[in-house]
Parts: C-alpha cells; sequence; structure tokens
C-alpha cells in the first residue's frame, strides 16, 4: 500500500519540480556545513557537481556518460551543461524511478543492466569525445549488487579500447579504492590503464 501510494504521488505533475527544488536545497545546506567543518573528506554532491562541469568546460565536452544513477541527482544537476546524458543503473527500482523524474527529456537516456557489459554499447554510439562519471560501485542501502562491487577494470576497458578519443574519465571516491579486497588500489588501477594506454594523463 504504502508503495503504491508513492507512485501515485510521484505521477502529480508538480512532485518532480518540488522535488529537484528540495534536492538542491539540502544540497546548498550541505555545502555550507562542509565549509564549516574545514572541507573533510568526502565532498559533497555539490562539490561534484562542480568539478564535472569545469571539467566538461575545460576540455568542450558535451556528451556526459555516468555509471550507477542512483536517485538521478548527477543527471539533475548536469542536464542543463550537456547536449547528451546517458546514465547506466543496475537496480530495477532506482532505473524506473529515475525514467519517471527525466520522462520526456529526449537528450537523457537511460540503461537497465550492468555498466561493465553496457558502457561498451554506449561507446560505440559517441561520435566525439565524452565526460565519463564512474559511480556505479556497490554503496551498500538500496544501491544494487552486481557481480563485482565494483566494475571499474571492465568500464576502463571498453573506454580504453576505443582509439583516437580524447575521453576524459572521472572517477567517483577514487580515493577508497585499496582500501577493500574488492577494490583495486589506485596503483593497480593506474598500471593496468597505462598498459592499455601507456600516454593516458592521470590525476589523483
Amino acid at each position: 500500500m504504502k508503495q503504491l501510494l508513492k507512485q501515485i504521488i510521484k505521477k502529480i505533475p508538480l512532485y518532480y519540480p518540488l522535488h529537484n527544488w528540495e534536492v538542491k536545497r539540502r544540497q546548498v545546506k550541505e555545502l555550507v556545513e562542509w565549509e564549516r567543518k574545514g572541507k573533510p573528506l568526502p565532498p559533497p554532491h555539490i562539490v561534484k557537481q562542480r568539478t564535472l562541469q569545469t571539467y566538461a568546460k575545460r576540455f568542450g565536452l558535451k556528451i556526459l556518460v555516468e555509471t550507477g544513477t542512483y536517485c538521478g541527482d548527477m543527471v539533475e544537476a548536469m542536464k542543463d551543461s550537456f547536449d547528451r546524458i546517458y546514465s547506466i543503473e543496475l537496480s530495477k527500482e532506482l532505473y524506473e524511478n529515475a525514467k519517471g523524474r527525466f520522462k520526456g527529456i529526449k537528450y537523457i537516456e537511460l540503461i537497465h543492466g550492468d555498466s561493465g557489459l553496457e558502457l561498451r554499447k554506449i561507446i560505440n554510439k559517441l561520435n566525439q569525445p565524452a565526460l565519463f562519471w564512474l559511480d556505479s560501485h556497490y554503496s551498500a542501502g538500496v544501491t544494487a549488487r552486481g557481480d563485482k562491487d565494483t566494475p571499474i577494470y571492465e568500464e576502463m576497458e571498453h573506454i580504453l579500447n576505443v582509439p583516437d578519443r580524447e575521453h576524459v574519465v572521472i572517477i567517483d571516491d577514487a580515493r577508497l579504492f585499496g582500501t577493500d579486497p574488492a577494490y583495486p588500489s589506485m596503483g593497480e588501477l593506474s598500471d593496468f590503464i597505462r598498459s592499455k594506454r601507456p600516454d593516458t594523463d592521470i590525476r589523483m
């Protein structure tokens, strides 16, 4: 009954505009609190948004590819900064929620599936460099868990296998890599990347 009520409420025309307003208000409050505390790690979502916008502007990127849609907050924040947005989500429930949130926005394409498999299909469609935001690692809660806690190797292999594309890749929470046996260390990931593309510029 509770789930049915939620579905009905989300169909009200004003639901998503009000929801988006509330999300932005909360994110600004989180930013103020983060700055007050001396900017500890991890940074709030709004800082990550600004990072993506900075790199997109610096390299003239008009396509965003995200792995790990979650609630769709990054897609919402980036929708006015890109001409085309792709986002992959493993959880069926989160994918369906995001479909409702971005219904009718033709330049936003949501994909349900494992990013380690689906990313290749998106890359094959690209005819220009893109900004990749890799955020599909398992983080408990409502997030879905695939065959691996993070498909980062598979994701990077798809990206690196395409020649002559100056893609820019940003990995969320990369500082945590190497702190869990299920995740590679940044050193291991860097070695993997350079084994595929020795000229890759890697920054941490």
